[in-house]
């Protein structure tokens, strides 16, 4: 990963020193990151990937400290971010979902969809506890959620409109991978379907709605109310 980082950081280096614009007094600054460049082009290629991070940093640094004082004018490339589709009821939320969009950010920002109150009706027998405009809102609200949406009635036209680079599955979601792709290759999308391998949870967490709502019957529904 380290070695990946460094490869990344040393293109855009490279892309700012081709294109850089400095004052006369600025050269030897200029001249000292184009060393430092230089120097992680060698470490990368030997391998050592650690090293090559450290230099590469020592030229940002003096690169961005030119810029801050008016004496360059550069930008950094920024590289998109992936945008990673989640899908699912989210009825109750609970530390199994957060486990599960903590780990789909690390490909990119996460857009949750929650399904439509007739959808889990449909397939479940029944309909949400929380209704779908609340579970948008409080799924939408944790810090792993860049954007959350109410699902229309065809899942994978929602797909489509959203445009995912992938879309993440969680463990038990009942959709094959190879048949998603080629249906939604089907309609001119061609995105990245990646599996969590397995279910999250806290130590002594109730990692499921329906744990959750056994809970509050044991709890609750003994004839003496709350």
């Amino acid at each position: 990963m380290s070695c990946e980082r460094a490869a990344k950081y040393l293109n855009n280096l490279k892309g700012v020193i081709s294109n850089i614009k400095y004052s006369p007094e600025a050269s030897e600054v200029v001249d000292l990151a184009k060393r430092y460049v230089e120097d992680t082009e060698y470490y990368l290629n030997s391998g050592d990937c650690e090293t090559a991070l450290v230099t590469a940093s020592y030229a940002e640094g003096l690169l961005d400290a030119l810029r801050m004082i008016g004496k360059a004018e550069f930008e950094w490339k920024r590289e998109r971010r992936k945008r990673v589709f989640v899908g699912g009821t989210f009825d109750i939320v609970h530390p199994g979902h957060v486990e599960l969009l903590k780990e789909a950010s690390k490909l990119g920002d996460v857009i949750v969809v929650v399904a439509r109150d007739e959808t889990v009706k449909r397939l479940k027998g029944r309909g949400p506890v929380v209704p779908q405009e609340q579970r948008r809102y409080v799924v939408g609200s944790l810090k792993y959620v860049k954007e959350a949406y109410v699902g229309g009635e065809d899942p994978i036209e929602t797909v489509v409109k959203l445009k995912p680079d992938v879309i993440f599955l969680g463990p038990d979601q009942t959709w094959d991978e190879e048949e998603l792709k080629e249906e939604l290759r089907k309609r001119g999308l061609e995105v990245e379907v990646v599996r969590m391998k397995e279910k999250r949870c806290i130590p002594g967490g109730l990692c499921s709605s329906s744990l959750i709502i056994k809970k509050v019957l044991e709890e609750f529904c003994d004839g003496e109310g709350y």
